[in-house]
């Protein structure tokens, strides 16, 4: 396990703070985002579920849809990114979950790759593999103190450097786009079973 402080801030802007580490016998990083978002957790469930919209909401989306909703709190989901020539364009197929601590109401959403759920489509490579971990804790006045981190193996060839660079970049451009979405129309007065008002 590494120590917390291994943690390298790479972008600070907005209030968005993006840090990198070094995966231990990778030249891969894992990222991790801190940032307070405007909104509840109701919007951001809202937000997150809404797997059509990501095209305006996550950075460089090429498409998104749901292969299936297993329950309120758990869906299976198709995602393609866009990424710069000459490189292919990535997508993966991916499980997401969502549980809150009734004690502390911090949710906590767990997306883990799952690759064989769908064929990968001609002339994308699919990635190998993908593990984020957001923590969310609700604050005062309709704010959220949000803990994001992930790793992720692009797969087939693509330079270390590349990917750390378009991974910091998207990483701050996301929570940038998602900070500005949560107050969209189509995230008001939701409401989920799972989460405690």
């Amino acid at each position: 396990m590494q120590a917390q402080d291994d943690w390298h801030l790479e972008k600070d802007k907005d209030q968005i703070q993006v840090y990198s580490r070094g995966i231990p016998g990778s030249k891969r990083q894992e990222l991790k985002v801190e940032c307070i978002l405007p909104g509840t957790l109701n919007q951001l469930v809202a937000l997150l579920t809404d797997i059509a919209n990501y095209q305006n909401v996550i950075y460089k989306t090429k498409s998104a849809y749901i292969i299936k909703r297993i329950s309120e709190s758990e869906l299976l989901y198709y995602v393609s990114t866009e990424v710069p020539w000459p490189v292919n364009d990535r997508d993966m197929t991916v499980r997401m979950t969502f549980a809150q601590d009734p004690a502390t109401r911090t949710l906590n959403i767990r997306a883990v790759g799952v690759p064989d759920l769908v064929a990968s489509k001609p002339g994308t490579v699919r990635i190998a593999d993908w593990l984020a971990i957001w923590q969310v804790k609700p604050l005062a006045n309709r704010r959220m103190q949000v803990t994001y981190t992930a790793r992720i193996d692009p797969g087939g060839e693509i330079p270390a450097w590349v990917n750390n660079t378009t991974g910091i970049m998207g990483a701050y451009q996301s929570f940038s786009l998602i900070r500005k979405s949560l107050s969209l129309p189509r995230y008001q007065g939701k409401t989920f079973a799972f989460l405690t008002p």
